[in-house]
């Protein structure tokens, strides 16, 4: 199945995916699995179009604009952003809020 999904389709995952892991590493509030998968599914609709030629600053943006209406939505959540992203392998670092960057690390 994997073969059958585009190659900015599986990149626009793994980065979603990354970010999701690191936001909820230092997020405060609770992870319900609807909540794991609305996050997932808005990454994803943010980060594709930022993946065929997006600077990394796109692609952060992007994805802090997806944790920011997660917020907005459930306020009892709060998390960091992300300040940094590997296009090579699409790990992310994220930091406070606030503290947004556009570089690659």
């Amino acid at each position: 199945m994997e073969q059958d999904t585009p190659a900015v389709d599986r990149t626009a995952r793994t980065i979603a995916e990354n970010v999701y892991a690191a936001y909820w590493r230092q997020a405060r509030g609770s992870d319900h699995p609807q909540t794991e998968q609305t996050l997932l599914a808005r990454l994803i609709e943010a980060i594709r179009p930022e993946i065929p030629g997006g600077s990394p600053g796109a692609i952060i943006a992007a994805a802090n604009a997806a944790l920011d209406a997660l917020e907005q939505r459930s306020p009892e959540i709060r998390g960091p952003r992300v300040t940094a992203f590997n296009r090579a392998d699409g790990t992310v670092v994220v930091g406070p809020p606030g503290a947004m960057g556009t570089s690659a690390v």
